[in-house]
């Protein structure tokens, strides 16, 4: 590498990803003018997953292996702790770097005053195959800005506003200051799914925020395997995000509560067609109590209003009619996923 001194490290938290690992790996090592660390902290991975690193990284890359299995937030806070440059980004196992991508992250480092916490740009979204997910389906984040500047540059505290709507940073797009990252206390390990959110926040109350106002460099991958996906199954990842927004110094305004809202009533949707009667009646019981002005959304979907009514006040015919097969055409007014990992 032309610098011997990095200022980067783009470390990779891996658990069992030698399905894509081998393409984001590909993508990162074409970065070849960009001076960085490649460091794969793996959580005790039962696969073939560190075999992979080694050989189509060799020694580009430096492996360590976990003593224990830390889990994700574990694992990104050892990330930070193990890098030896004053800037990481921490990168899915999945996702994939385009031309340029760290190029114009070292850029807006070698700007970057001290103050700065976060540097994050905009991504886009690819399923398991690489082929684009449309912004309907999956919402790709990022900040809506005119602005013909290279640079947005955010004081501290002024992030936290659009970041209080909802998560608008991909994890993979975002390069942090290990600064900023020791003065917050890291990663919380008691969240899983809003964990990196929840980071996001800290760190833009007490610092600033450089956004890159270019077209997307990071392509998340959006598949079944993914975190977001196992979360599915229960009601863990919108009680998570109910607890962050408890946080937040301002309560979450109305469209907030709304979208958390829809988001609770689309769970109870997939566990009533999946015959998880409780799940669903625990699910619509809370869409209505962040937003009573659902019952209306409810109400101008006449399918959507049989199966809903009957899954309050007849749970034991909405479990029959479960296993016989429901309408999908709840389905068709969902806002999109916002994706984690």
């Amino acid at each position: 590498m032309a610098d011997s001194t990095p200022k980067l490290t783009v470390a990779i938290p891996t658990f069992n990803g030698e399905a894509h690992l081998a393409e984001t790996l590909a993508g990162i090592l074409a970065e070849g003018e960009a001076a960085f660390d490649l460091l794969i902290v793996d959580d005790r991975s039962d696969d073939g997953t560190r075999d992979l690193v080694r050989a189509l990284a060799g020694d580009r890359a430096r492996i360590e292996i976990n003593p224990e299995r830390l889990g994700l937030a574990g694992n990104w806070n050892r990330c930070v702790a193990l890098s030896r440059t004053p800037w990481v980004a921490i990168f899915h196992q999945d996702d994939l770097s385009r031309p340029g991508d760290l190029a114009q992250r070292l850029a807006a480092i070698n700007r970057a005053e001290a103050a700065v916490g976060l540097i994050a740009g905009r991504a886009d979204v690819v399923d398991q195959d690489g082929r684009p997910v449309p912004p309907s389906v999956v919402e790709p984040g990022g900040v809506p800005d005119s602005s013909p500047a290279p640079f947005i540059d955010y004081p501290p505290g002024a992030f936290v506003q659009p970041l209080s709507q909802r998560n608008i940073l991909r994890c993979s797009a975002v390069t942090t200051s290990k600064r900023a990252h020791e003065a917050v206390g890291g990663f919380d390990p008691s969240f899983r799914y809003v964990v990196d959110w929840d980071f996001w926040l800290r760190v833009a109350a007490r610092f600033a925020v450089t956004w890159l106002n270019a077209p997307p460099k990071v392509s998340i991958r959006w598949h079944a395997a993914s975190e977001t996906h196992r979360f599915k199954a229960g009601l863990d990842d919108l009680e998570e995000t109910e607890r962050l927004l408890a946080t937040l110094p301002t309560p979450p305004s109305r469209s907030t509560r709304r979208q958390l809202s829809r988001a609770y009533l689309n769970r109870a949707h997939d566990a009533l067609r999946a015959g998880q009667t409780d799940l669903a009646r625990e699910a619509l019981k809370r869409s209505v109590h962040l937003a009573p002005s659902i019952v209306g959304t409810i109400l101008a979907d006449p399918r959507l209003a049989v199966q809903m009514g009957t899954l309050a006040l007849a749970p034991g015919l909405a479990r029959r009619w479960s296993r016989s097969g429901m309408d999908d055409k709840a389905r068709s007014s969902r806002p999109p996923v916002h994706p984690g990992h």
